[in-house]
């Protein structure tokens, strides 16, 4: 199946990973993993361990799949080290300041605010998190849809 990165990891470096269906499928919850991946004409042309038919590839049509960022080198080792971090979104701009980090068993979640979005909460997941800059204080992210208020934009 064909899917769209939101990182900028070579579709090699994703080979064997630990995926996320989000939302789940009808057939759950359940970790699966990339088989391969190449480039196709339009996109990453991905195998998924469990989807053998092309039903089974259609019912993932617009799905997020979602890797653990842990190993990236565009993760955060030590989130709260980011408190005070500027963020800026590639389409929005600067959305604020990383006000709180909230820790969950799936991943943890950057509190943004003092930005023009009112509160924006930012999952720390590689699709998401483009780069850190320690020096600069400043964090680069790429918003899935949903995360700012429609009321804001």
């Amino acid at each position: 199946m064909s899917v769209e990165l939101q990182t900028e990891l070579p579709p090699t470096e994703l080979v064997d990973e630990e995926v996320w269906i989000v939302p789940p499928p009808s057939s759950g919850a359940i970790a699966r993993r990339l088989t391969e991946a190449r480039p196709g004409p339009r996109g990453v042309l991905v195998t998924i361990s469990g989807v053998a038919d092309a039903a089974a590839a259609h019912e993932l049509t617009g799905r997020w799949l979602l890797a653990r960022g842990e190993e990236s080198p565009h993760s955060l080792k030590d989130e709260r080290s980011v408190i005070g971090f500027e963020v800026t979104d590639s389409s929005h701009g600067f959305i604020g300041r990383v006000k709180d980090v909230i820790v969950t068993g799936a991943n943890d979640v950057l509190v943004v605010e003092e930005g023009p979005f009112g509160q924006v909460l930012v999952p720390v997941i590689e699709q998401v998190i483009l780069r850190v800059n320690n020096e600069s204080h400043a964090i680069d992210v790429s918003l899935l849809n949903g995360l700012i208020d429609e009321a804001f934009e």
